[in-house]
């Protein structure tokens, strides 16, 4: 089942995130800054998160989107992690067609989404074409010396 993320969800991410071993301690400390902005004002745009629970409480993973600033139907898909345990089961590509469904009724069009161009992020790079996400552009030494911007774009609805 996909839902809105809770307050008791909150360590069960942070969890999944190290399990990962792909994210880096600021990596982490950016996504659950993310959630804790989430979950600590409910008056607030920016973003929206949503997990994938089993019946029993096992989180499988979470998604991060948000409107992007300054567009009218433009969304970024900040974060997506999907617990180690039971990867490559189709979760992520779940939670993404998820987010697609909910932009579009939001009248959204567009999703981006910006990840790095690192060897150790080439799993990540797979998953987002295997999902139909265009490679758009690339930044050479954005992120670091030999770390470049990716960046991925899907639009939702066809004119």
């Amino acid at each position: 089942m996909i839902r809105k993320l809770k307050i008791e969800d909150r360590q069960k991410i942070e969890d999944i995130l190290r399990d990962t071993n792909n994210f880096n301690d600021v990596e982490i400390s950016v996504a659950m800054e993310l959630i804790d902005v989430y979950l600590k004002d409910n008056n607030q745009k920016d973003y929206e998160i949503f997990v994938d629970e089993e019946p029993y409480g096992f989180i499988n993973g979470y998604v991060c989107i948000g409107p992007r600033p300054l567009t009218k139907s433009t969304y970024d898909l900040y974060w997506i992690a999907v617990n180690p345990s039971v990867q490559s089961k189709g979760i992520g590509s779940k939670l993404v067609k998820y987010i697609e469904d909910y932009i579009r009724n939001k009248d959204g069009n567009l999703i981006l989404i910006e990840t790095s161009g690192k060897p150790s992020y080439e799993k990540e790079r797979k998953f987002y074409e295997k999902n139909n996400y265009k490679r758009v552009t690339e930044i050479k030494d954005f992120y670091d010396k030999g770390d470049d911007l990716i960046i991925y774009c899907k639009y939702l609805k066809v004119d």
